[in-house]
């Protein structure tokens, strides 16, 4: 059964950082950042050229990695197509919390030479992402864990399979539940 890892969450959240850490060497690792700069691409014809990255693994049945805030809905295609390809679908989701905490990680991302989110488009992520992975994308998961990248260690939030979850801290998923309700607000 083929395998793919995804690291998921809002800009800011340290997806890179912790797939950089967490995954072995040779592991094929879809980053659109990564293409954009790369590539010397547009971040829309980065973002298309990693869903086809996506779609091309898939299509193979090879085992890989992506990252993705999961604020927008056209991965649904791609994790319909792992579904049927019987893949075993492993989600990361990096929750991090208030939003002005990522704001001040991407300002400071910038100065390091990375690259920059508007703040409209980082408010906007932050909730759609934390909605679309909890209603819609951990449904296609195999397994799942929420995890909080606030401090400088990594904790466990949620972690759930395709029949339960568990949540491990409920104070903080609380206000991980409390960001996903707020996405509705966000949209007007």
């Amino acid at each position: 059964m083929p395998k793919v890892i995804i690291f998921a969450g809002a800009n800011g959240t340290g997806k890179s950082t912790l797939a950089n850490s967490a995954l072995e060497k040779n592991t094929i690792y879809i980053n659109a950042d990564a293409i954009k700069v790369k590539d010397n691409k547009s971040s829309i014809e980065a973002g298309k050229k990693a869903l086809l990255l996506t779609g091309s693994c898939i299509d193979k049945e090879k085992d890989f990695s992506f990252e993705t805030t999961m604020s927008g809905l056209t991965l649904l295609n791609n994790f319909k197509l792992l579904k049927k390809a019987e893949y075993h679908i492993v989600i990361f989701y990096l929750f991090v919390y208030p939003v002005e905490l990522l704001v001040e990680r991407i300002k400071e991302r910038v100065k390091k030479g990375g690259h920059d989110v508007e703040l409209k488009d980082i408010v906007r992520r932050y909730y759609r992402s934390a909605h679309h992975f909890w209603n819609i994308y951990k449904n296609y998961s195999s397994e799942w864990a929420i995890i909080n990248n606030n401090e400088s260690r990594y904790r466990n939030i949620a972690v759930g399979d395709k029949e339960k979850f568990e949540v491990i801290d409920d104070r903080e998923f609380s206000i991980f539940q409390e960001v996903t309700k707020n996405a509705k607000k966000q949209k007007k």
